[in-house]
Protein backbone atom coordinates (compact mmCIF):
# COMPACT_ATOMS: atom_id res chain seq x y z
CA UNK A 1 0.00 0.00 0.00
CA UNK A 2 3.06 2.24 0.04
CA UNK A 3 2.14 3.02 -3.60
CA UNK A 4 -0.54 5.40 -2.24
CA UNK A 5 2.29 7.51 -0.78
CA UNK A 6 4.59 7.10 -3.78
CA UNK A 7 1.85 8.29 -6.16
CA UNK A 8 0.79 11.26 -4.02
CA UNK A 9 -2.64 10.00 -2.97
CA UNK A 10 -2.29 10.34 0.82
CA UNK A 11 -3.37 13.83 1.95
CA UNK A 12 -4.79 14.42 -1.52
CA UNK A 13 -7.46 11.72 -1.88
CA UNK A 14 -7.42 10.11 1.57
CA UNK A 15 -6.22 11.44 4.92
CA UNK A 16 -4.33 8.29 5.83
CA UNK A 17 -2.89 5.31 4.03
CA UNK A 18 -5.52 2.53 3.79
CA UNK A 19 -4.40 -0.36 5.96
CA UNK A 20 -5.27 -3.15 3.51
CA UNK A 21 -5.17 -3.73 -0.24
CA UNK A 22 -8.58 -4.02 -1.86
CA UNK A 23 -8.74 -6.85 -4.38
CA UNK A 24 -9.88 -5.35 -7.70
CA UNK A 25 -10.21 -7.67 -10.69
CA UNK A 26 -11.15 -6.76 -14.26
CA UNK A 27 -11.86 -10.03 -16.08
CA UNK A 28 -8.48 -11.79 -15.79
CA UNK A 29 -6.50 -8.74 -14.65
CA UNK A 30 -5.91 -8.43 -10.91
CA UNK A 31 -4.96 -4.86 -10.05
CA UNK A 32 -1.73 -4.23 -8.15
CA UNK A 33 -1.44 -0.70 -6.73
CA UNK A 34 -0.19 1.70 -9.39
CA UNK A 35 -0.16 -0.74 -12.30
CA UNK A 36 -1.18 0.44 -15.77
CA UNK A 37 -4.10 -1.03 -17.71
CA UNK A 38 -6.16 0.31 -20.61
CA UNK A 39 -9.59 1.92 -20.54
CA UNK A 40 -10.71 -0.97 -22.79
CA UNK A 41 -9.74 -3.47 -20.09
CA UNK A 42 -11.61 -1.52 -17.41
CA UNK A 43 -14.76 -0.39 -19.21
CA UNK A 44 -17.01 -2.72 -17.15
CA UNK A 45 -17.27 -2.78 -13.35
CA UNK A 46 -14.59 -4.88 -11.68
CA UNK A 47 -15.06 -7.65 -9.17
CA UNK A 48 -14.22 -6.31 -5.70
CA UNK A 49 -13.16 -8.64 -2.89
CA UNK A 50 -12.40 -7.88 0.75
CA UNK A 51 -12.71 -9.49 4.17
CA UNK A 52 -15.73 -8.25 6.07
CA UNK A 53 -17.68 -8.89 9.22
CA UNK A 54 -21.22 -10.18 8.52
CA UNK A 55 -22.91 -7.44 10.57
CA UNK A 56 -20.89 -4.54 9.20
CA UNK A 57 -21.66 -2.27 6.25
CA UNK A 58 -19.21 -0.62 3.88
CA UNK A 59 -18.99 2.16 1.28
CA UNK A 60 -16.94 1.86 -1.94
CA UNK A 61 -15.83 4.91 -3.95
CA UNK A 62 -13.87 5.09 -7.22
CA UNK A 63 -12.53 8.49 -8.34
CA UNK A 64 -9.99 9.99 -10.76
CA UNK A 65 -7.91 12.79 -9.18
CA UNK A 66 -6.32 13.65 -12.54
CA UNK A 67 -9.25 15.09 -14.48
CA UNK A 68 -8.78 16.45 -17.07
CA UNK A 69 -5.01 15.90 -16.54
CA UNK A 70 -2.44 15.69 -13.74
CA UNK A 71 -1.07 19.08 -14.83
CA UNK A 72 -4.55 20.68 -14.81
CA UNK A 73 -6.78 18.76 -12.37
CA UNK A 74 -9.60 21.34 -12.42
CA UNK A 75 -12.30 18.63 -12.30
CA UNK A 76 -10.50 16.68 -9.58
CA UNK A 77 -11.80 14.38 -8.45
CA UNK A 78 -13.94 12.96 -11.24
CA UNK A 79 -16.31 10.43 -9.72
CA UNK A 80 -16.66 7.00 -11.36
CA UNK A 81 -18.54 4.72 -8.94
CA UNK A 82 -20.22 4.71 -5.54
CA UNK A 83 -21.84 1.80 -3.71
CA UNK A 84 -23.07 2.18 -0.12
CA UNK A 85 -24.44 -0.23 2.47
CA UNK A 86 -22.34 -3.12 1.14
CA UNK A 87 -22.67 -6.16 3.36
CA UNK A 88 -21.04 -9.56 3.60
CA UNK A 89 -18.14 -8.40 1.42
CA UNK A 90 -20.40 -8.48 -1.65
CA UNK A 91 -20.69 -5.24 -3.63
CA UNK A 92 -23.81 -6.58 -5.39
CA UNK A 93 -25.57 -6.58 -1.98
CA UNK A 94 -24.99 -2.85 -1.63
CA UNK A 95 -26.94 0.13 -2.96
CA UNK A 96 -25.43 1.62 -6.11
CA UNK A 97 -25.66 5.39 -5.79
CA UNK A 98 -23.42 6.19 -8.77
CA UNK A 99 -23.42 3.70 -11.61
CA UNK A 100 -19.98 2.63 -12.81
CA UNK A 101 -18.32 4.67 -15.55
CA UNK A 102 -15.04 3.33 -16.89
CA UNK A 103 -11.89 5.45 -17.26
CA UNK A 104 -12.16 8.59 -19.39
CA UNK A 105 -8.63 9.95 -19.81
CA UNK A 106 -8.55 12.60 -22.52
CA UNK A 107 -6.34 12.11 -25.56
CA UNK A 108 -2.85 13.41 -24.79
CA UNK A 109 -3.65 13.95 -21.09
CA UNK A 110 -1.20 11.29 -19.89
CA UNK A 111 -1.76 8.70 -17.22
CA UNK A 112 -4.68 9.11 -14.84
CA UNK A 113 -4.93 7.37 -11.46
CA UNK A 114 -8.20 5.54 -10.76
CA UNK A 115 -8.54 5.16 -7.01
CA UNK A 116 -10.76 2.71 -5.12
CA UNK A 117 -11.35 3.27 -1.42
CA UNK A 118 -13.50 1.20 0.94
CA UNK A 119 -14.79 2.68 4.20
CA UNK A 120 -16.45 0.84 7.06
CA UNK A 121 -19.70 2.57 7.95
CA UNK A 122 -19.47 3.41 11.66
CA UNK A 123 -23.11 2.81 12.56
CA UNK A 124 -24.09 -0.10 10.34
CA UNK A 125 -26.64 0.51 7.59
CA UNK A 126 -26.88 4.22 6.84
CA UNK A 127 -29.09 6.70 5.10
CA UNK A 128 -27.17 9.20 3.00
CA UNK A 129 -29.31 12.36 3.10
CA UNK A 130 -28.87 14.62 0.10
CA UNK A 131 -27.02 11.99 -1.92
CA UNK A 132 -28.38 11.84 -5.48
CA UNK A 133 -28.29 8.69 -7.57
CA UNK A 134 -26.12 9.13 -10.66
CA UNK A 135 -26.60 7.14 -13.86
CA UNK A 136 -23.89 6.01 -16.25
CA UNK A 137 -25.31 8.00 -19.17
CA UNK A 138 -24.43 11.44 -17.83
CA UNK A 139 -21.42 13.21 -16.33
CA UNK A 140 -23.71 15.39 -14.21
CA UNK A 141 -22.64 15.44 -10.56
CA UNK A 142 -19.33 13.69 -11.24
CA UNK A 143 -16.67 16.45 -11.59
CA UNK A 144 -15.18 17.84 -8.35
CA UNK A 145 -16.55 14.98 -6.21
CA UNK A 146 -13.97 14.63 -3.46
CA UNK A 147 -13.66 11.40 -1.46
CA UNK A 148 -12.41 13.18 1.63
CA UNK A 149 -15.37 15.58 1.64
CA UNK A 150 -17.81 12.70 1.15
CA UNK A 151 -16.23 10.73 4.02
CA UNK A 152 -16.38 13.75 6.34
CA UNK A 153 -19.96 14.63 5.42
CA UNK A 154 -21.21 11.14 6.24
CA UNK A 155 -18.88 10.59 9.22
CA UNK A 156 -16.98 7.72 7.63
CA UNK A 157 -13.71 6.94 9.33
CA UNK A 158 -10.37 6.32 7.65
CA UNK A 159 -10.39 4.13 4.56
CA UNK A 160 -9.59 0.56 5.54
CA UNK A 161 -9.06 -0.82 2.03
CA UNK A 162 -7.67 0.84 -1.06
CA UNK A 163 -6.21 0.21 -4.49
CA UNK A 164 -5.65 2.09 -7.73
CA UNK A 165 -4.51 1.69 -11.29
CA UNK A 166 -3.35 4.04 -13.99
CA UNK A 167 -4.70 4.37 -17.52
CA UNK A 168 -4.28 6.68 -20.48
CA UNK A 169 -6.39 7.31 -23.56
CA UNK A 170 -7.21 4.49 -25.95
CA UNK A 171 -9.71 4.02 -28.78
CA UNK A 172 -12.55 3.04 -26.38
CA UNK A 173 -12.65 6.44 -24.64
CA UNK A 174 -14.56 8.49 -27.30
CA UNK A 175 -17.46 6.01 -27.27
CA UNK A 176 -17.72 6.22 -23.49
CA UNK A 177 -17.47 10.03 -23.61
CA UNK A 178 -20.33 10.04 -26.11
CA UNK A 179 -22.38 7.76 -23.84
CA UNK A 180 -22.12 10.25 -20.99
CA UNK A 181 -22.31 13.33 -23.23
CA UNK A 182 -18.81 14.56 -22.40
CA UNK A 183 -16.26 16.25 -24.62
CA UNK A 184 -12.54 15.36 -24.54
Amino acid sequence: MEAFNTHGLVNRIVDRLPSKQLLVRYDNVEIEPGMTITPSQSRNPPKILFDSHPREYYTLIMNDPDSPSRNDPKFSEFHHWLVVNIREGDVSKGETMSEYIGPLPGKGSGHHRYVFVLYKQPNGRMDFPGLKKLTNNSAEGRPNYRMRDFARKYHLQDAIYGNFFQAEWDESVPKLQEQIKMQS
